[in-house]
């Protein structure tokens, strides 16, 4: 907003065009930029004449960039790991609707993001002539950008009346929506790649030596080496536990001893305590307690015995019993803890917070329950959802004003690391009951 109408220009032109000529669109899409553009013509500080020429202008050049790019390194570059490992499938799609339908790759290609960015690229790479490149790809570009110019046009008309409206909530509603297509994204990238997630926690248990440790340990922890290895049956949940409860651990001593120092919590709790009190409604407060009841005594209540009861309908008494108890204990050891033994040590605010240890304890607990009764992919989208419900939780309780953010950690540590130890003690005290396995006969089977 502070920027003079020249410079405006040329930022916009400059990542309309490395959008298509360096892949920068797969970091900074180029149609934010050109919306923002709608938004600052719609505010009267850049003309709309203009800005509709630089953005045609820029994205062909950026698309010419990158079509000669292709022409010249295509085959090579498109063979290259990293890319196909990431981009593979876009690519390969691409590739082939490119040999089909050339013409309208270059035209569909702009609606997507990924398909706009390579299109060029692989148009180049496949021989295709620049003139009849050029000529699909003026036209769909003009389309684009005066799509996306009257989009941020209408965004910013109603800016003011968005602000009048929303507040703060609007800025907390877009921090949601970010992190519901962060945790979407790596949902589905872990959905897509289980046996490189596998190899990911083998090596990390041999990179930390815990798979060593625990083979040395003998017969009363025989079921940890077994159970780390995630190509078992129901072994990858205990490993997330197992990682997750030692994650936990850390971050406890961690928050704990920066209690000491008052100086370090003022630098990250105080000033977010203040500003929060400064920029919340009425009503987004009494939204954010009202939903955390939920997650708070005797609220918590309601939601535990409803799903320990499914829980018992779909895998026993046994599973329920789990689920509540780490469910339920999780919020009262966070309880008991802020009221007894670390009261006031950051004054007005729970510290750990009880609703965020009670969610982690939940998203523990929930996703290794899924990850037993369902396949990969399901387990992985409920872990997403229950991830993305625990973000919920923590961002509510900042604007409640029950946190700050060291109690909002320590109670994230607290609800893994209990709801881990929860999940992991059946196994140890049953694997411990277990006869040892005989030893394999090394005599070969002809011998007599």
């Amino acid at each position: 907003m502070e920027l003079s109408p020249l410079t405006i220009y040329a930022v916009l032109g400059v990542l309309c065009w490395a959008e298509a000529a360096f892949f920068l669109g797969f970091v900074t899409p180029g149609e934010l930029a050109v919306v923002i553009g709608g938004i600052l013509a719609s505010s009267g500080q850049i003309e709309m004449g203009p800005l509709l020429g630089v953005v045609v202008s820029a994205t062909v050049m950026g698309n010419t960039t990158g079509f000669y790019l292709g022409r010249r390194w295509g085959t090579r570059m498109l063979q290259w790991s990293p890319l196909q490992r990431f981009f593979g499938p876009s690519i390969r799609r691409v590739q082939g609707f490119m040999q089909r339908r050339g013409e309208w790759a270059i035209v569909l290609g702009r609606v997507s993001t990924p398909t706009r960015i390579i299109v060029p690229f692989l148009a180049g790479a496949s021989e295709m002539p620049y003139r009849r490149f050029l000529l699909f790809d003026v036209p769909a570009s003009v389309v684009w950008a005066i799509t996306f110019i009257t989009l941020g046009v209408l965004l910013g008309a109603s800016w003011d009346v968005l602000k009048d409206v929303t507040g703060t909530a609007a800025l907390l509603l877009l921090i949601l929506f970010i992190m519901a297509l962060v945790i979407r994204w790596v949902a589905a990238r872990i959905a897509a790649n289980r046996r490189r997630v596998e190899e990911v926690f083998l090596i990390a248990l041999q990179v930390t030596g815990f798979s060593g440790v625990a083979r040395t340990l003998g017969p009363g922890l025989h079921w940890l080496s077994r159970r780390l290895n995630p190509s078992l049956a129901h072994g990858l949940s205990l490993t997330l536990s197992f990682l997750a409860l030692l994650g936990a651990a850390g971050a406890i001593g961690l928050v704990l001893s920066q209690t000491r120092a008052v100086a370090g919590l003022a630098l990250i709790d105080f000033p977010v305590l203040e500003w929060m009190g400064d920029v919340r409604t009425d009503q987004a407060v009494a939204v954010a307690r009202g939903g955390l009841q939920a997650f708070h005594w005797p609220g918590i209540l309601a939601v535990a015995l409803p799903l320990m009861a499914f829980v018992f309908w779909r895998a026993g008494w046994g599973a329920a019993l789990r689920i509540g108890v780490g469910f339920l204990g999780a919020a009262v050891g966070a309880y008991f803890l802020d009221r007894f033994v670390l009261e006031g040590v950051v004054p007005n605010a729970e510290f750990p917070s009880v609703p965020v240890a009670a969610a982690a304890a939940l998203l523990i607990q929930t996703t290794a329950f899924t990850f037993r009764m369902s396949n990969w992919g399901g387990a992985v989208v409920y872990a997403g959802i229950a991830t993305f419900v625990f973000f919920t939780v923590a961002l509510s309780t900042l604007v409640a004003g029950w946190a700050a953010p060291s109690g909002i950690v320590l109670g994230l540590a607290l609800g893994i690391a209990w709801s881990s130890i929860v999940e992991l003690v059946p196994h140890v005290l049953g694997s411990a009951r277990l006869p040892p396995a005989p030893e394999p006969d090394s005599r070969d089977a002809s011998d007599p």
